[in-house]
């Protein structure tokens, strides 16, 4: 009896550890994260996957999701997009740490979202980078959504 307690807690502090180790299928993500200078403090795990359509891409928040991004949206439509979570430091939009957000095609990286980790009282939406829509894009919002929308509804 006397070692069933150090034993249970024992099985319980394993258990309940968190295990930060990055998933060897998660590498190149990690090396895209790395290569933008951002500190790689843990793999979250899959947030998200679907498929890319010009449905999705007309509504919210997909239409700001894919505003943010470095590349043309259509070349992937109909690709499913897997989004992959990951916690980093050492990124513009906060000193602490940050949720970013790899978006992935065929297990490459192409682009990707962040935003300040644990901070509810903030609300938008930043690219991979920090930036927002109306840092990336020249038009006001209400231009650059009804020109949106007529280049993805057709």
């Amino acid at each position: 009896m006397k070692y069933l307690i150090p034993i249970l807690l024992f099985v319980l502090l394993i258990g309940c550890t968190k295990n930060n180790e990055i998933p060897k299928e998660q590498s190149v993500s990690k090396s895209y994260l790395e290569n933008k200078g951002f500190q790689v403090i843990s793999y979250e795990g899959r947030a998200e996957s679907y498929e890319l359509t010009k449905q999705k891409i007309v509504t919210l928040p997909y239409m700001i999701y894919w505003g943010l991004q470095p590349v043309d949206p259509s070349m992937y439509f109909g690709k499913t997009i897997n989004v992959e979570k990951f916690i980093v430091k050492n990124h513009p939009l906060s000193q602490g740490e940050v949720d970013v957000y790899v978006y992935e095609v065929n297990g490459q990286p192409i682009g990707g979202t962040s935003y300040p980790h644990g901070d509810t009282s903030v609300g938008g939406y930043w690219s991979l980078e920090g930036k927002t829509l109306e840092e990336l894009q020249p038009k006001s919002f209400q231009d650059w959504q009804k020109d949106w929308i007529n280049k993805y509804s057709n």
